[in-house]
């Protein structure tokens, strides 16, 4: 079974266009940053109290949810076969290897907050020296876990899509990012997840079979397998062997005539 039939024309299909207008997005945000982030969070401060509190839940609850609808997904998968629980599985780890990535380009570029560096007020709090801007890890997060709900089941997009968009605005709009930072969360998070998944989920399958066929009965069921597979010999159905035996009445022999 194609563990990567679910990119359909594979993970580079119609990317160029994308990345063309996310590059240029992002040029043009660059370079209207100030201006856009003073008249976002500007905007946001005008707003009643109420609803500037709201913008702060949605940048949390909204991970929250997104995290739960993938968790939820996963734990599905296993009743679905190993091909389903090893994707779900590799999206996970990439995942948080797309939060890393985003930390380690914090470190490494440590631009400042726009909360600290423009004269600005805010919805919330800005972040203490050294918490640095970009890419936004709220983005980065919100859209590895959105990449990860459409890989698994792709009629979540609906709710994942629009969710991951509120988290990044909220970001903006309670004055903890420039609109570039978001953007930015944005590429890493669905690059990592689409490409890592893409990548190493056959990789994930394979092994998940061999534990399958070597571990105990009870790491069997926590995969949700609660038997031993007809994949669990990969190598002999590969040669055309008959695992079972039947019909010869022995081990791997040749069917009865």
């Amino acid at each position: 079974m194609d563990v990567r039939r679910r990119f359909g024309g594979g993970p580079v299909a119609g990317v160029l266009p994308v990345g063309v207008a996310v590059v240029v997005l992002g040029i043009l945000l660059f370079v209207v940053r100030d201006a856009a982030y003073r008249a976002t969070a500007s905007g946001a401060v005008a707003l009643p109290s109420v609803v500037g509190g709201f913008f702060e839940v949605v940048g949390e609850l909204g991970l929250v949810v997104l995290a739960g609808v993938a968790a939820w997904l996963t734990w599905r998968a296993r009743s679905r076969g190993l091909e389903h629980l090893a994707v779900a599985a590799v999206a996970a780890v990439s995942t948080v290897a797309a939060y890393v990535l985003s930390e380690v380009v914090k470190g490494f570029v440590r631009e400042d907050r726009p909360c600290r560096t423009l004269s600005v007020h805010t919805v919330a709090a800005c972040p203490a020296p050294g918490d640095w801007s970009w890419p936004s890890n709220h983005a980065t997060i919100a859209a590895a876990l959105a990449t990860a709900v459409v890989i698994l089941a792709p009629v979540w997009w609906r709710l994942a899509v629009p969710l991951t968009l509120a988290v990044g605005a909220s970001r903006v709009l309670t004055g903890a990012h420039y609109w570039h930072d978001v953007l930015a969360g944005f590429v890493v998070g669905v690059v990592v997840v689409w490409f890592g998944t893409w990548a190493l989920a056959p990789t994930g399958h394979r092994l998940l079979q061999r534990s399958v066929a070597s571990g105990p009965s009870r790491w069997r069921r926590v995969l949700g397998q609660g038997y031993t597979p007809r994949y669990a010999a990969p190598d002999l159905a590969e040669a055309g062997a008959d695992p079972e035996g039947e019909g010869s009445g022995q081990p791997g022999g040749p069917p009865a005539r």
